[in-house]
């Protein structure tokens, strides 16, 4: 099977129209670009990164810093800009050190400097799938660590159960519920969940107070039973409980 070479979806967005062109023209010699929007005000653009995926966008130095970091603050919560590289498209003369490192605190991910070349804009396109790459795998964290939370939660729930004496069916029926997803992962978010686990599970607050509660012990089966229902019950009113 022939490889496809991946494409990249562009956006620029620049007030004015003849540096728009100048930049689409140079990208069109750049095989690896794909669709090329343009947008001449941040408002607009942040209308297209809502509907579009888009892979590298270009911004202006002609628009207004605090409108700029505005801007990449909602596109990164976009759908189609959360994995979006972006990209500030600056004079020759601005490539100062504070200047740099202002707009990197701004939120963009590399620099463009007129005259540009054909070599710069290849390079981009390197950023843009690095980019992606690395906010695809934070957002994935952030999933195991929430999913990890809960198998934690359980375990700790199975444990209590079975110290308890108390029927822990339904328990285990849901860790493994909560575990099938781990099945299917790829070599590399495997990889991941395993780091990422491993850190978790050494961090791991002690259990929820209704885990550190003593059963009654007396002869009484009846009392037993009564308490056990109660633990139950306030388990299932409030499963989602995160640990304290």
């Amino acid at each position: 099977m022939a490889h496809v070479p991946v494409k990249f979806d562009a956006m620029i967005v620049d007030p004015d129209l003849d540096t728009r062109m100048r930049l689409k023209q140079c990208t069109a010699a750049v095989h690896q670009f794909g669709k090329v929007a343009q947008a001449g005000a941040l408002r607009d653009a942040v209308s297209k990164l809502t509907s579009d995926a888009t892979d590298v966008c270009f911004i202006s130095y002609r628009f207004d810093q605090s409108e700029v970091t505005k801007f990449i603050s909602d596109g990164k919560a976009s759908k189609g800009g959360q994995d979006t590289a972006y990209v500030l498209v600056l004079k020759s003369a601005d490539q100062s050190s504070s200047t740099v490192a202002t707009n990197v605190l701004a939120g963009f991910d590399g620099f463009l400097f007129e005259p540009y070349s054909v070599d710069q804009l290849l390079e981009l396109t390197s950023l843009a799938d690095k980019v992606r790459k690395e906010r695809g795998t934070q957002r994935e964290e952030v999933a195991m660590k929430f999913l990890l939370s809960d198998i934690i939660n359980q375990v700790d729930q199975i444990a209590f159960l079975k110290a308890s004496g108390i029927d822990m069916g339904l328990s285990i029926r849901k860790l493994k519920e909560l575990c099938s997803v781990l099945r299917n992962l790829e070599p590399t978010s495997r990889e991941t969940y395993l780091r990422v686990a491993i850190d978790t599970f050494e961090n791991a607050p002690i259990p929820k107070k209704i885990f550190q509660r003593k059963i009654y012990g007396g002869a009484s089966s009846r009392l037993k039973k009564r308490q056990e229902q109660a633990i139950l019950e306030e388990i299932a009113k409030d499963p989602g409980e995160k640990h304290k």
